[in-house]
């Protein structure tokens, strides 16, 4: 005869066998989604050079994408950012099998130059301290244009706004105005997009600027005490897309990632 105990136990056994197998599937098949590097990292990182070269053609932090720490196991956006921060690591960009871009932390090794590592630092931090920034809300303000329309944290709930800070001797600024007016052109029939540029420089000069400049958004000129010490910008151009509620959805200085969020922010 069969003891009762042990029948119990290889059943048990059975279960926990089978539990195992389909976890361990689940792993590899959630794994395996997640293909072979863009290229080697001893290739990405042999120089400056041919680091900036893969960052500019393969990475963009500001759009959405999947986050894995070294072992592959996913993590959030902030916490992989804060670990580029440090120098140590970088966003090794991963072939997957849809459209969501896929990073994974690859450690930066000690052969690896000092300049790759302070580069990978600072935009560590500069992606960090934009992704903070979303979901809270610009500093309270009163703008008027040179047209003399008024803008206030209140007025524009309600509306998505389209933020440029800028300066006229910032060439980057100047460069982008004619793919700016484009990107406000696209949305003119919709009264619910507000495009406004915050201009350090005082009224006088702006619009002796504008005669010469086309430049589509509404111009607030003499701002360089807001920006610097309000808002604490330190790089220009400077994007933010501010959703109806008034509150910051993304913080970016490249034309392509305000393109990405706007479109992002407007489809909803």
């Amino acid at each position: 005869m069969i003891d009762n105990q042990y029948v119990t136990t290889m059943k048990w056994s059975l279960v926990f066998g089978i539990v195992l197998v389909s976890l361990l599937t689940i792993s590899c098949s959630q794994n395996k989604r997640y293909g072979n590097p863009v290229a080697e990292p001893a290739i990405l990182l042999k120089d400056i050079t041919s680091f900036l070269a893969y960052r500019e053609k393969n990475v963009k932090l500001s759009d959405d994408y999947q986050a894995l720490d070294t072992l592959a196991n996913p993590m959030t956006q902030e916490s992989f950012l804060k670990s580029i921060s440090t120098g140590r690591y970088f966003p090794l960009r991963l072939k997957s099998d849809d459209s969501t871009a896929v990073y994974q932390l690859s450690k930066l090794e000690d052969a690896v130059s000092q300049d790759i590592k302070t580069t990978v630092k600072y935009w560590g931090l500069e992606e960090l301290e934009h992704f903070q920034k979303e979901g809270t809300a610009l500093p309270a303000y009163q703008f008027t244009d040179l047209e003399g329309n008024v803008y206030t944290n209140q007025s524009t709930k309600g509306k998505i706004v389209v933020l440029k800070c800028w300066f006229i001797a910032c060439l980057p600024c100047v460069q982008e105005m004619p793919a700016l007016n484009e990107l406000k052109s696209h949305y003119k029939n919709r009264p619910d997009v507000l495009f406004l540029s915050l201009c350090l420089d005082p009224r006088q000069k702006v619009a002796a600027f504008l005669k010469k400049k086309q430049f589509d958004y509404a111009v607030i000129p003499d701002q360089e005490s807001y920006l610097t010490d309000q808002l604490q910008i330190n790089a220009y151009p400077t994007h933010f897309v501010i959703n109806k509620q008034g509150l910051i959805t993304k913080k970016v200085t490249d034309y392509h990632a305000l393109v990405y969020a706007l479109k992002k922010e407007t489809a909803q």
